[in-house]
C-alpha cells in the first residue's frame, strides 16, 4: 500500500534572530557550529543546489552578503522600529514573558519521497554518510513549488516582511525556511495582532487556515493537507523509520556478521590509526569553532555600535545644518568614534575570514579522511548490512548479553531472598521490584534502546536524545559524551547500551546502575 503524501508546516515565534542560526540557514563558514549540529543530516556535496526565493519570485543563490539578523532589523528599521529587545541578554529573552517575539519562523516541506522527487525527478539520491552526490541537478519542479509558496506567504503577510525564504536541497528531505516580522497595516509590530489574535480559539481558526490555504498549492504538487505538529526530520530519525520498516532478525545480523569478523579484525589497526587523526581533527575544529563565535559575536556588537553612531551622526548635522555650531565638536567626535568601529570591522572580518578559511581546509581534511575511512569500512564489509544495521545488531547481541550476565548474578540472591525473608504480601511487593529488571526494559524499549546506543556509538548524540524523547524516554544527561581515546569497540559498544538504557528510562523514574 503507498503511503499518502503529506504537506507539513511548522510555524513558531523568536525574539531575537541568532547569527549563528543565520549562519546555518544561508550555509556560511565551512564545518562551524550549525554543521556540527546537523552532523549525519548534511550533505555537502548537495548545498550547491540550494537556493533563495527573493522578492519578486525570483530564484537565486543563497544571499549570503547580509545576515538574516540583519535583514530583520532593516525590516523594522523601514518601518520606523527600533530592536524592542536590545540590550536584553540572550538567557533573558529564553524567560516567558521577557522581550518582544520581533519573527516568526516557518518550516515549508511535505512527505520524504514526493519532496525528493520535486527537487531531484528520477535521479539517485545516496543518504550514506558522506556520499557523493555532486551528480545531481535541481529540477525545475523544485522551484515551482518554493515560488508558489512564497507568492502565498507574501500575498497574506506582506512581501516586504519576509526576511528570509531559503530552500534546502542538502539534508534528508528537501524544505523550505521563510522567516517573516510580523509587521501590522498600520506599521506596528506585533506578532499577536498578525498571528494569533484575541485569543487561543482565534489562534486555533488562523493556524487552520494557513494549513487549507497552504494545502491548495500541495494538492497541485501530489500532496494532501497534513496534520499540525510535524517536525523537521533528521536523517537518523528517518533512518531509523526505515530499518524498522525493514527489520531483519537478530540470528540474521549475527550469522552476516560473523562471517566477516576475521576481516574486520586484519583491518581494525589500520582504522584505529585514522580514528585517531579524525578525533585530532575534530579537536582543532571545537577550537576554530570557538573563535568563529567569538568573532561572529564581536561583529554583531561592533555592528550594532556603528548604527547607534550613524543616527547619532545623522541627528548632529541636522542640528548643525539648522545652525547650532556648538555641536560641531561632538559631530566630529563621533565620526571619530564612527572611523574607529569601521576599522575594528574591518580587522574582525579579516580575522573572521581567517577562521572560516581555516575551518573550511579542517572541514576538507575531515571530509577526505573520513571518505578514505568509510571506504575502507564499506569495503571491509562489503557484505554486511549497512552502517547502523550493522551497530544495531550488534547492540541487540550485547544488551542479551548483558542481560545474561545481570540475571545470574540477580537470580540466585533473589531466590534465596524470598524463600527465607518474605511473606506471601511482601513477595507480591517484590514483583514490582523485579518489574524495573533488564529484562523488562528491553521487552518494552529494547528496540528503542538499540537505537540510542547504536545511534550514540555512531556519534549521532542530539538523534539519540530525538529518539529516546520520542519513545517516552527522558533522553538522560548526554554532556560530555563521547568515545574515550583509547577505548575499543567492545567496551564503547557496552557503554552506549548502558546509556541508551538509561536515555530510555521515563523523566521522574529513579534509577540507579548497577556496578559489578
Amino acid at each position: 500500500m503507498v503511503e499518502k503524501q503529506k504537506q507539513s508546516i511548522d510555524l513558531r515565534p523568536g525574539k531575537r534572530f541568532a547569527v549563528a542560526l543565520s549562519n546555518e540557514n544561508l550555509r556560511i563558514g565551512d564545518d562551524s557550529a550549525w554543521k556540527a549540529k546537523l552532523a549525519g543530516t548534511l550533505d555537502p556535496t548537495r548545498t550547491r543546489l540550494d537556493f533563495e526565493v527573493e522578492k519578486g519570485g525570483v530564484i537565486q543563490p543563497l544571499n549570503k552578503a547580509k545576515s538574516i539578523t540583519r535583514r530583520i532589523k532593516d525590516i523594522l528599521k523601514a518601518n520606523g522600529i527600533s530592536d524592542p529587545n536590545t540590550g536584553i541578554p540572550d538567557e533573558d529573552l529564553k524567560v516567558k514573558g521577557v522581550g518582544i517575539r520581533t519573527y516568526a519562523s516557518f518550516i515549508l516541506q511535505g512527505s520524504h519521497e514526493t519532496m525528493v522527487k520535486l527537487a531531484f525527478g528520477d535521479q539517485r539520491v545516496s543518504y550514506d554518510p558522506y556520499a557523493d552526490n555532486s551528480h545531481l541537478e535541481r529540477k525545475e519542479e523544485i522551484e515551482k513549488w518554493a515560488k508558489e509558496m512564497y507568492a502565498y506567504v507574501a500575498q497574506k503577510y506582506g512581501e516586504d516582511n519576509i526576511a528570509e525564504f531559503t530552500v534546502h536541497l542538502d539534508e534528508t528531505t528537501p524544505h523550505a525556511h521563510c522567516v517573516v516580522v510580523p509587521i501590522t497595516a498600520s506599521g506596528k509590530l506585533s506578532f499577536k495582532h498578525v498571528f494569533v489574535g484575541e485569543n487561543k480559539y482565534e489562534f486555533s481558526r488562523r493556524t487552520k487556515a494557513i494549513w487549507d490555504e497552504a494545502a491548495k498549492i500541495a494538492e497541485k504538487y501530489g500532496m494532501e493537507r497534513g496534520t499540525p505538529g510535524g517536525q523537521h526530520k533528521s536523517y537518523l530519525q528517518w533512518l531509523k523509520e526505515q530499518i524498522l520498516k525493514n527489520q531483519k532478525t537478530i540470528e540474521e545480523q549475527y550469522e552476516t556478521i560473523g562471517r566477516q569478523s576475521t576481516e574486520i579484525s586484519e583491518q581494525e589497526q589500520i582504522l584505529s590509526g585514522q580514528r585517531q587523526q579524525l578525533y585530532d581533527i575534530n579537536a582543532e575544529i571545537k577550537t576554530a569553532e570557538k573563535k568563529l563565535k567569538s568573532f561572529t559575536k564581536m561583529l554583531s556588537n561592533l555592528n550594532d555600535q556603528k548604527e547607534y553612531l550613524e543616527i547619532e551622526i545623522t541627528a548632529l548635522e541636522e542640528m548643525r545644518d539648522n545652525g547650532n555650531e556648538e555641536v560641531e565638536q561632538e559631530l566630529r567626535e563621533k565620526k571619530q568614534q564612527l572611523d574607529e568601529i569601521n576599522g575594528k570591522i574591518s580587522s574582525r572580518n579579516e580575522q573572521l575570514a581567517n577562521v572560516q578559511q581555516q575551518l573550511h581546509d579542517l572541514a576538507i581534511k575531515k571530509h577526505d579522511l573520513q571518505k578514505e575511512y568509510d571506504n575502507m569500512k564499506r569495503q571491509m564489509n562489503k557484505e554486511l548490512p549497512d552502517l547502523l544495521d550493522k551497530t544495531q545488531s550488534e547492540i541487540n547481541d550485547t544488551f542479551w548479553e548483558m542481560a545474561a550476565e545481570e540475571m545470574k548474578k540477580d537470580y540466585s540472591a533473589i531466590n534465596e531472598y524470598i524463600s527465607k525473608n518474605l511473606d506471601p504480601k511482601q513477595q507480591s511487593e517484590l514483583r514490582g521490584i523485579i518489574g524495573a529488571s533488564f529484562f523488562e526494559d528491553l521487552a518494552h524499549r529494547g528496540e528503542q534502546m538499540a537505537a540510542c546506543a547504536a545511534a550514540l556509538f555512531l556519534g549521532y548524540v542530539d538523534a539519540a536524545t530525538n529518539i529516546a524523547r520520542a519513545g517516552g524516554g527522558s533522553g538522560g544527561n548526554t554532556s560530555g559524551w563521547g568515545r574515550d581515546k583509547n577505548e575499543d569497540d567492545e567496551a564503547y559498544r557496552r557503554r552506549c547500551c548502558i546509556m541508551g538504557r538509561m536515555m530510555m528510562k521515563p523523566a521522574g523514574r529513579k534509577y540507579q546502575m548497577k556496578r559489578s
